[in-house]
């Protein structure tokens, strides 16, 4: 037979070890998850204004490049695992295409439906055009520092 004293020991040794688990849990529950905190420090964000325009660029601890066009009308993302010197990255917005272009990218024309042609502006590899409403962009050339161009077909969405 235990004798009072031993069940006061057990009793206080049970409460004490409870009392040290919540302080556990609450000590991790109001933290950080581990890693998320060093993640979150490695993501890069900044956003180029084109007028009332602009476009976000965040490049994520992968390399993953992610841009965000953002108009009057709306706004439309992408991303890409990595943009190498020589590519350029877009999205279609409702009222224009903006994107990320790498260092040899000199320029980025856009070519519109009804014979139209915008030339976006370049800015710290971003670039961003406007696309007047009655138009539709049907294909994006970039034109690389030594003069060579490559032109991508805009499918419109359905």
């Amino acid at each position: 037979m235990r004798s009072s004293r031993d069940r006061v020991l057990a009793v206080g040794g049970l409460a004490a070890g409870a009392a040290v688990a919540v302080v556990a849990v609450l000590a991790a529950l109001g933290g950080p998850a581990q890693g998320v905190a060093a993640a979150q420090a490695t993501i890069t964000t900044r956003t180029v204004a084109f007028g009332s325009s602009h476009v976000a660029v965040r490049v994520l601890p992968s390399g993953t490049v992610c841009y965000r066009a953002i108009d009057s009308a709306g706004s439309s993302h992408s991303c890409r695992t990595r943009v190498r010197v020589n590519e350029i990255g877009y999205t279609v917005s409702p009222r224009g295409i903006g994107g990320v272009a790498g260092a040899n990218v000199r320029a980025v024309i856009v070519k519109l439906t009804r014979r139209g042609t915008v030339w976006a502006k370049l800015r710290d590899g971003v670039f961003y055009a406007d696309v007047p409403a009655a138009y539709r962009v049907r294909a994006v050339i970039k034109v690389l520092r030594d003069g060579s161009r490559r032109t991508f077909t805009v499918t419109a969405p359905r």
